[in-house]
C-alpha cells in the first residue's frame, strides 16, 4: 500500500528524481490527456450530430461527462503540483493508523478490479448476445465515436482497446483522489492524535516547555491541513457535480432500456457506478467529520483542565494562545460552497432518495402504458 502511495504522489509530481519511474509517470500523463481530449472532440461531435438515434446521443453526453472529469482531474493535478510536494514532504515518515491502511488497501484493489470488471462484461455481452454484431454502437465500455464503421475483427479489436483505455484512466484519476485523501487525512489524524497526548502531558505537568512544543507542532498541521484542503476542494466539488449529472444521465437511460433501446446491461454498469460514486462521498464526508471531531476535542481536552486556572501567567498565556488557534474551525468546502461533513451526506443521501422515488414512478408508469 505504501509503494503505490509513493506512485501516486510521484504522479503528482511530487519526486525531484528524473529517473524511470519519473519518466513514465510523465509519459502515463500525456497518454491520459492524448487519448481524452481526442475522445473528447470526437463525442462532442456525435452529440452535435442531429441525424444520430436519441439513444446514442444521450449515451455519449453520459461519456462525454466521464472524459470532461478525466481531463479537469489531470489538469488540477498538474497546477496542484507544489501543494502535492509540500504534502508528500511533510508526510514522509509519518505512520497512520493500521486500520486506516487496510481500508486504502480496500480501496486501491476495489479501483484495481472495476475497471476490469467493466471490460469484461462488455466483452462477454459482445460474444454471448446473438443480437449484438460487430460494429454495434453499444459493444464497447464507451459509445463508438469513432467515424470509421467497419466489420473486420482486427480493426474492431482496436476500437475496443482505444475505448476501454477511458474506463481504465477514470478509475486511476478517482483512485488517486481517494487513496491521496484518505492518506492525508490519516496523516493529520496521527499528528493530531500526538498533539493531543502532548497537551495532556504539558498540562498534566505544567511544562511550559512542552506546550509550546504543542503549539508549534499545531501550527504546522494547521498549515499542512490549508494545503490539503487548497489541493482536494475543486476536484472533490468536481466530483460530486459529476456524479450528479451522471445520476440525471442515468435516469434518462433507464426509460431507454423500458423502451427496448439499451440494454439492460449498460444500464446496470452505470448503476453500479453511480452507487459506487455515493460510497466515495460517504468516504470524503465520514473522514472531514471525523478530522473535525479529533481538532474539537483537543479544544475540549484545554476548556476542561482543572489546570486552566494555574498561578503561572506566562502558563496561562500560553494555554489562551493554544486555546485561540485550536478555535480556528478546520473546514473543507468543496469548491467553497459545499461543507464537506455529515450535513452534507445526509442532503445527498435525501436527494438520492428523491431521484429514486422519482424514477421508480416513472417506471410504474411506463410498464403501466405498455401493459
Amino acid at each position: 500500500m505504501r509503494h503505490i502511495v509513493d506512485t501516486y504522489f510521484k504522479k503528482a509530481g511530487c519526486s525531484d528524481e528524473h529517473g524511470y519511474d519519473t519518466m513514465c509517470m510523465v509519459y502515463f500523463t500525456y497518454c491520459e490527456l492524448t487519448v481524452t481530449l481526442f475522445l473528447m472532440v470526437s463525442t462532442s461531435l456525435l452529440i452535435a450530430d442531429s441525424t444520430e438515434d436519441l439513444s446514442v446521443r444521450a449515451y455519449s453526453v453520459l461519456c462525454f461527462t466521464i472524459e470532461f472529469i478525466i481531463f479537469s482531474f489531470i489538469i488540477i493535478r498538474y497546477y496542484s503540483q507544489s501543494q502535492f510536494r509540500d504534502m508528500y514532504q511533510r508526510s514522509r515518515g509519518v505512520g497512520i493508523p493500521e486500520s486506516l491502511r487496510h481500508k486504502i488497501a480496500t480501496v486501491i484493489k476495489h479501483h484495481l478490479i472495476m475497471p476490469n470488471l467493466f471490460a469484461v462484461i462488455s466483452v462477454l455481452y459482445t460474444i454471448s448476445s446473438d443480437a449484438v454484431q460487430i460494429g454495434d454502437q453499444f459493444t464497447f465500455p464507451l459509445v463508438d465515436v469513432l467515424p470509421i464503421k467497419t466489420t473486420n475483427v482486427s480493426i474492431y479489436v482496436c476500437k475496443y482497446i482505444l475505448y476501454a483505455l477511458p474506463v481504465y484512466f477514470a478509475y486511476i484519476e478517482v483512485s488517486f483522489l481517494n487513496v491521496t485523501y484518505m492518506y492525508s487525512m490519516g496523516i493529520l489524524q496521527t499528528h493530531f492524535q500526538i498533539l493531543d497526548a502532548q497537551v495532556k502531558e504539558s498540562m498534566t505537568n505544567m511544562d511550559e516547555h512542552k506546550l509550546k512544543i504543542a503549539i508549534k507542532h499545531h501550527q504546522e498541521m494547521l498549515k499542512f491541513f490549508k494545503t490539503m484542503k487548497t489541493v482536494f476542494e475543486k476536484p472533490i466539488f468536481l466530483f460530486m457535480v459529476s456524479r450528479g449529472l451522471f445520476i440525471g444521465l442515468t435516469s434518462c437511460l433507464i426509460v431507454q432500456v423500458i423502451q427496448g433501446f439499451i440494454h439492460r446491461i449498460i444500464l446496470g454498469l452505470c448503476l453500479l457506478s453511480s452507487l459506487e460514486g455515493l460510497l466515495t462521498i460517504i468516504i470524503y464526508c465520514v473522514y472531514a467529520s471525523n478530522l473535525y471531531n479529533l481538532h474539537d476535542g483537543i479544544l475540549n481536552g484545554l476548556f476542561e483542565h482543572r489546570l486552566f486556572y494555574s498561578r503561572k501567567k506566562s502558563f496561562n498565556h500560553l494555554i489562551l494562545i493554544m486555546m485561540n488557534r485550536a478555535s480556528i474551525p478546520l473546514l473543507i468546502k468543496a469548491g467553497s460552497i459545499f461543507t464537506v461533513n455529515l450535513n452534507l451526506l445526509v442532503r445527498i443521501l435525501r436527494f438520492a432518495y428523491t431521484v429514486l422515488n422519482v424514477l421508480l414512478t416513472s417506471i410504474n408508469h411506463q410498464l403501466i402504458k405498455t401493459n
